[in-house]
C-alpha cells in the first residue's frame, strides 16, 4: 500500500511557482492550502527544494526511507563513541 501525500505534486508545484514569481506570499499560499500555523515555512522549504533539485524534489515518495543494518549500527556506534546529542 502506498503513502498518501497530504498535498499533491500539482499543488506543491503551483505553490512554489506562485511564491517564486512573487504572485503570492508564502503566508497567502499556506492559508489557501489550509496548512496551519507554520505552513509558510513549508512553502519556503518546497521552494528551496525546487531550486536545488527541480520538480522531482516535489514529487511524493512512494514509501518511507529504509536503512541497512550496517548503516544503523554505524550511527549507533558514532553516537555512543562521540556522545552526540539529539538536541
Amino acid at each position: 500500500m502506498g503513502r498518501k501525500a497530504k498535498y499533491t505534486f500539482k499543488q506543491k508545484l503551483q505553490a512554489v511557482l506562485d511564491y517564486q514569481s512573487g504572485k503570492k506570499s508564502a503566508v497567502d499560499i499556506a492559508s489557501e492550502l489550509d496548512m496551519g500555523k507554520n505552513g509558510d515555512n513549508r512553502i519556503r522549504e518546497w521552494s528551496n527544494l525546487y531550486k536545488a533539485n527541480g520538480q522531482e524534489a516535489l514529487k511524493p515518495k512512494e514509501r518511507n526511507s529504509s536503512y541497512s543494518k550496517e548503516f544503523k549500527d554505524m550511527v549507533v556506534q558514532d553516537y555512543v563513541q562521540n556522545g552526540l546529542s539529539l538536541d
